[in-house]
C-alpha cells in the first residue's frame, strides 16, 4: 500500500473525546461517469441541529430553492429532527456558505417490528437487527416505523425510529448479489448483480421467508441536485471488502482511493471527509464518540 503525506490537516481540543488522524491519497486514476457525474459537496449523516443544519461537520443552510423529501416524496423543511439521518447534495456560495440543494430523509428500514428487546435496546425490522440509540419505549410489535440511523454492518445503528410515512416496506443500503443492506431481493427490476453499490428498495418484506419483493428500486444515492460532486463529508462505520484498500462505508455506496491506509479505524464510528474523484480520496478522520450525547456535542463544534 502506497504511503502518502497528508495534503491538509485540521485539530480539535482532546477535551472533545475526539481522535483527528488525517488520512490522504492523491487518486492514481480516476473512475468516470460514476453516478453519472454528481454535484458540489456531498453529506452523508446523522442531523445534530436544525435551523442551519449540522451534520459530519458541516454546517448547510437552507433557501427557497432548497427541496426536502423522504423516498417517499416531499417533505417540509421544518419538520426535519434531530436524528433524522440524510443524505445532502450541497453548493458552496461565494461567501463560503454551503446552500442545500436536495435533502432527503434516507431510512435505512422501514416496516413493521418484529421483534423487540426493551432491555437491550433492540428491535428487528425487515429481518435487520436495529440497536435504538434512544431506546423503544412506546413501540410494540407490530408497529410499523422508519428507521433512522447507520449501518453497522449487517445491523442498524437508530439515531431516531419514527412512525412509518408509508405502508411499503423499505431497505436502503449497499448492494450485494441480490441483497441489499444483506436483505434478499426478489423481482427488483433493476439489476442489483453490481456489489458496493448504493440501492434503495420498497416493496413487501415477507416475514416468513425473509425476503423483499421489490415493487420499487432506485440505484444511487446522489442525483446531481448540485452539480459534479468534489467532495464528501461522511459519517459511519467501515467494513471489509475484498478490494483496496480493503475497507468502505457502511451503506455509503462509494469507494474508497485504493492507496488509503483505513485499519487503524476499523472499529470506530468515524467521520471522514475529502475530495471526491470518482473516489473517495478521503483526507481527514475524526473517530467519533460512542455516547450519543458526547457526540452531538462534538458534532456541533467542530467545522471541518
Amino acid at each position: 500500500m502506497t504511503s502518502v503525506f497528508p495534503n491538509r490537516r485540521f485539530f480539535i481540543a482532546a477535551s472533545l473525546c475526539a481522535t483527528v488522524l488525517p488520512v490522504a491519497g492523491r487518486s492514481q486514476s480516476r473512475d468516470k461517469d460514476v453516478e453519472g457525474g454528481l454535484g458540489g459537496t456531498g453529506i452523508v449523516g446523522v442531523l445534530v441541529d436544525t435551523g442551519v443544519l449540522r451534520l459530519s461537520g458541516q454546517a448547510v443552510e437552507t433557501d427557497a430553492s432548497t427541496q426536502a423529501s423522504t423516498y417517499f416524496g416531499p417533505v417540509p423543511l421544518r419538520l426535519l429532527q434531530v436524528g433524522d439521518s440524510l443524505t445532502v447534495e450541497a453548493t458552496r456560495v461565494a461567501d463560503g456558505r454551503l446552500i442545500a440543494r436536495r435533502i432527503e430523509v434516507t431510512y435505512p428500514l422501514v416496516g413493521a417490528i418484529t421483534a423487540l428487546d426493551f432491555e437491550r435496546n433492540r428491535c428487528v425490522v425487515n429481518g435487520v437487527d436495529v440497536a435504538s440509540e434512544r431506546g423503544l419505549r412506546g413501540w410494540r410489535i407490530g408497529d410499523r416505523v422508519a428507521v433512522s440511523g447507520l449501518w453497522r454492518g449487517r445491523s442498524v445503528v437508530a439515531s431516531r425510529i419514527s412512525t412509518a410515512p408509508s405502508l411499503l416496506d423499505l431497505v436502503s443500503g449497499t448492494t450485494g448479489r441480490r441483497t441489499v443492506g444483506g436483505v434478499p431481493i426478489r423481482r427488483s427490476a433493476v439489476s442489483l448483480t453490481t456489489a458496493g453499490r448504493f440501492a434503495t428498495v420498497a416493496g413487501r418484506f415477507d416475514v416468513g421467508t425473509g425476503v423483499m419483493r421489490a415493487e420499487r428500486t432506485t440505484l444511487d444515492r446522489f442525483t446531481g441536485a448540485a452539480g459534479t460532486l468534489t467532495t464528501l463529508a461522511i459519517e459511519g462505520w467501515l467494513e471489509p471488502t475484498k478490494t483496496a484498500p480493503g475497507y468502505r462505508i457502511a451503506g455509503l455506496g462509494h469507494s474508497f482511493e485504493r492507496n488509503l491506509d483505513l485499519g487503524a479505524f476499523a472499529n470506530s464510528r468515524m467521520l471522514f471527509t475529502g475530495p471526491y474523484t470518482g473516489r473517495f480520496a478521503a483526507d481527514a478522520a475524526v473517530r467519533l464518540p460512542t455516547d450519543p450525547a458526547a457526540r452531538r456535542r462534538l458534532l456541533r463544534r467542530i467545522s471541518l
